[in-house]
């Protein structure tokens, strides 16, 4: 099962874009949570998007240094960049809210 569950706060304010599925515009956010790891002195920076009537929900209530939870999936893909593998996550989101 793909389901992930964090608290952070927004690093900055969502940025908002427009993407095309089945030939309909749909609202795009994206912003980058900074996550707390238990125990440990360390920020975890996590990507997440979120699209359509969550994408306007965040345009219009969330901003940097809001506290958000978010529940979806993780997505992950690959690519060489100077011959070197990067791995990049991001987090699908389906459901965000005040922490």
């Amino acid at each position: 099962m793909n389901t992930v569950n964090l608290i952070g706060r927004l690093t900055k304010d969502p940025d908002i874009s427009f993407i095309n599925i089945n030939g309909e515009q749909k609202k795009m956010a994206k912003y980058t949570l900074a996550v707390d790891s238990i125990g440990k002195k360390q920020v975890n920076f996590i990507l997440c998007s979120v699209i359509d009537k969550g994408a306007e929900w965040a345009e219009n209530h969330i901003k940097k240094g809001s506290r958000v939870a978010v529940v979806g999936s993780i997505e992950t893909s690959n690519y060489k960049k100077n011959g070197i593998d990067i791995i990049k996550a991001e987090i699908n989101v389906k459901e965000q809210y005040f922490a």
